[in-house]
């Protein structure tokens, strides 16, 4: 039986030229095979929000591996972490 590990809200916006070139389909892309819920959106500043609920792990796991793919986008990532808001609807491009 698989022990159940409490779920985290994180919300990382990621700044740099992230608009325009595929990052929010990279976020997806990422997330698969992934326990995430939440979604990902463009921002009017320019930078890409990512509004998730996830196992902290893998919330993590998320943030290291679209910084990897997208590194010569990103200039900075901001990431606030707190209580999870308890969504299970899966995770989409709003």
């Amino acid at each position: 039986m698989k022990p159940i590990t409490a779920h985290a809200r994180f919300v990382v916006q990621f700044i740099g030229q992230v608009q325009g070139v595929g990052f929010r389909m990279t976020c997806l892309r990422e997330a698969k095979g992934l326990d995430i819920h939440g979604h990902v959106s463009n921002q009017p500043d320019g930078s890409v929000l990512m509004d998730i609920d996830a196992i902290p792990s893998e919330g993590r796991d998320l943030i290291g591996r679209i910084q990897n793919a997208r590194q010569d986008y990103v200039a900075h990532t901001v990431v606030e972490k707190s209580a999870s808001l308890g969504r299970s609807t899966g995770f989409k491009i709003k």
